[in-house]
């Protein structure tokens, strides 16, 4: 499969990943997804540093996966948590405010 490098940004860093192309989609999505996830950390926080953050938002992504995998057999809870994540990404990246 090729590779091409795609530049995304996050916390207003560039950052340049290499990816199958059929990939490209999915990568830019969990990067608007995870400065989502950094921003909200760092409005909600005291401590604004860029490392507390990132562990605080790797924290509850971590958590978010493994709840996913523990109830594998509930498709609808899934379907409708995929459902909340597309809505919320695609805010991101159109600039959207999200209301939780």
């Amino acid at each position: 499969m090729a590779k091409e490098s795609v530049t995304v940004n996050i916390m207003d860093r560039q950052f340049t990943v290499g990816c199958k192309k059929q990939e490209r989609e999915d990568l830019l999505n969990a990067a608007a997804y995870l400065d989502d996830q950094l921003r909200s950390v760092q409005a909600q926080s005291k401590v604004v540093g860029l490392e507390h953050c990132v562990v605080i938002a790797a924290l509850n992504l971590t958590n978010e996966l493994l709840k996913l995998r523990r109830y594998p057999q509930a498709p609808e809870a899934l379907s409708e948590r995929i459902r909340t994540l597309r809505e919320r990404v695609q805010n991101v990246v159109s600039g959207t405010p999200i209301v939780s």
